[in-house]
């Protein structure tokens, strides 16, 4: 059952997140108070209040005390790796070059064309089109964050994706991450069957200033609070100052709420 304090769904029957916020507000002490206690600014206190602001797991501990019902801060239990965008499978890879090559035969005529047009068209699907279409990916656990990350020439890229070279691969522990920004962008649509979807990112912001974007596919959305849980509990604090991760607790649409032209 939850409490009057809770403004979350229970995700798998288990995460929920905690409206920090309405246990300031019932606290009965003023935000310069509350700034004072809890040692923050009266800026963040007013995040907090607004949901704007998600704590880590030794901030919402002090906020928890000003509860005046019984509050728990339960770990949350991750199964399995939050995964983002798709680790490069080399069947995937070789498929899509087999397609580059018939398309590039189709627009040449099937040897209608001199062989340097076929040639030349088949090199910039190789070369330019073909590296477009792979991404970096993500690997989010109990441990930290996994980047498996490409070149930026489009000639090792390729390499790449043929298991010829191996992908750069970095692990950023939750120690080295200063805070999260949760950002919803919604993009300028060319026509009403423009379907492309609009685009959620976590902006993961490194102590050493360094500034990470991690693109969330409509999948994970579901998962987001659960995701979020898991860097509050690792002592990363959570920005939304936009308020998706409330809206994603009532269940609203994301697309609707931020395009509500299209609704």
């Amino acid at each position: 059952m939850l409490t009057d304090i809770n403004i979350s769904i229970s995700l798998e029957g288990f995460i929920m997140l905690i409206d920090y916020g309405e246990i300031l507000k019932t606290s009965g002490f003023s935000n310069q108070e509350l700034s004072n206690r809890l040692g923050i600014s009266i800026a963040k206190v007013e995040l907090i209040e607004n949901k704007q602001f998600y704590p880590n797991e030794s901030l919402a501990q002090k906020i928890i005390q000003f509860s005046k019902q019984k509050v728990n801060l339960t770990p949350p239990v991750v199964a399995d790796d939050f995964q983002f965008g798709q680790p490069i499978k080399l069947r995937r890879v070789i498929f899509s070059i087999i397609f580059i090559i018939f398309v590039s035969f189709l627009f040449t005529g099937f040897g209608y064309q001199p062989f340097w047009v076929f040639l030349l068209v088949l090199l910039i699907g190789l070369f330019v089109t073909l590296p477009s279409c792979f991404n970096d990916y993500w690997l989010i656990n109990r441990d930290g964050l996994k980047i498996n990350a490409f070149s930026s020439s489009s000639t090792t890229k390729l390499t790449q994706l043929l298991h010829i070279i191996p992908l750069t691969q970095r692990t950023i522990s939750y120690q080295d991450i200063d805070h999260i920004n949760v950002i919803y962008r919604t993009r300028p649509r060319t026509g009403p069957f423009d379907i492309n979807p609009d685009i959620l990112q976590l902006i993961c912001t490194l102590k050493n200033n360094q500034e990470l974007s991690i693109n969330l596919n409509v999948s994970l959305e579901k998962n987001l609070l659960t995701l979020i849980r898991v860097f509050t509990y690792q002592g990363v604090d959570v920005y939304d100052q936009q308020r998706v991760l409330l809206a994603l607790t009532k269940k609203e649409n994301l697309f609707q709420k931020f395009n509500p032209k299209f609704s």
